[in-house]
């Protein structure tokens, strides 16, 4: 959110596309945040997954998140942040559409990081 938050305070003009999956929107954190900033950016877009939706909600975006719907370039550089069998199971789809290892950058956090120091 903190990058979303300066690519919107400084104008940014690059293409951006915010991929996020939860499991509700009543259990997604700063959704009206993310919505906010995405409106701010004249080339930005977001796309939500959810687990178990509230009402009404797209078929192909119910679930996990599924990179192949968004258009994501190949020479993209993408950030992401979640537990590991998240980060794992993007990152895989990241390489499979044509991006570069050294483009994808991550931070792990969650429940699974005690098993790290284990």
């Amino acid at each position: 959110m903190s990058m979303l938050d300066h690519l919107a305070a400084t104008n940014s003009t690059r293409q951006i596309t915010v991929a996020h999956g939860d499991y509700s929107p009543a259990t997604h954190a700063f959704r009206s945040d993310l919505e906010q900033l995405v409106a701010k950016l004249g080339n930005a877009q977001a796309a939500v997954w959810y687990e178990v939706p509230d009402g009404e909600w797209p078929t192909e975006r119910t679930g996990f998140v599924d990179l192949g719907g968004p258009s994501i370039p190949a020479d993209a550089t993408a950030y992401l942040c979640g537990p590991l069998p998240f980060l794992r199971a993007v990152r895989g789809q990241l390489l499979a559409l044509g991006l570069a290892p050294e483009a994808i950058h991550y931070e792990v956090f969650g429940p699974d990081l005690w098993l790290l120091r284990q």
